[in-house]
């Protein structure tokens, strides 16, 4: 079932940015990848941080819920949209793979404790990771101290993302935290706003 394009509107200090996110409705729990989907939207403070986590396997599938150029991503009860192009990494069964932010990519879960990861990595751009919250990734919640609304769901976020480089969710009801590494505003907003429970 296709929804109407809405308007999410991001407040960050010192500015306000309003991004068009196409939605669509669909949804599964695990880990999973699909071209298409997102639901409802609300007005969201959105924030800051880097990120880390263990997760299930993820695929790809397309659907025609979601525009050609972006891929829905489902993991342990929240799905997102990504642009088609990126890679999705399952940590859980890749435990060498590093999580880095010098390349576009979706990191699924928390990184292995020996990670094949360059010497000097160049670059920020934007990623995203998504990991479950334990005493591993724990202190990737802390900066997320604004409590606030996305999507219908109760969320921290961190009040300072612009300064931070990234804007950091807490979902408590699923007890995750998503990192979106800024580099693109635009792609990154976009991608904060289509976060949903699956």
């Amino acid at each position: 079932m296709n929804l109407p394009r809405t308007r999410i509107r991001f407040v960050v200090p010192g500015a306000t940015v309003i991004a068009a996110v196409a939605l669509a409705a669909c949804g599964s729990s695990g880990s999973s990848v699909s071209a298409g989907q997102a639901a409802s939207t609300t007005s969201t403070s959105v924030a800051s941080t880097t990120t880390s986590t263990t997760a299930p396997s993820a695929t790809t599938t397309p659907t025609t819920a979601v525009p050609a150029n972006l891929q829905q991503v489902s993991y342990q009860g929240l799905v997102f949209e990504v642009p088609k192009a990126w890679p999705v990494y399952p940590l859980a069964s890749d435990p060498t793979r590093c999580v880095r932010y010098d390349m576009n990519a979706v990191y699924l879960g928390q990184q292995g404790p020996t990670p094949k990861c360059p010497a000097n990595p160049i670059g920020h751009t934007d990623t995203v990771q998504v990991a479950p919250i334990n005493s591993q990734t724990q202190s990737l919640t802390t900066p997320a101290t604004q409590p606030t609304t996305l999507n219908g769901l109760a969320v921290k976020v961190d009040p300072n993302a612009t300064s931070n480089g990234a804007y950091t969710i807490v979902f408590p009801s699923l007890q995750l935290v998503a990192v979106v590494t800024i580099s693109t505003p635009a792609t990154d907003q976009q991608i904060v706003a289509s976060f949903q429970h699956a």
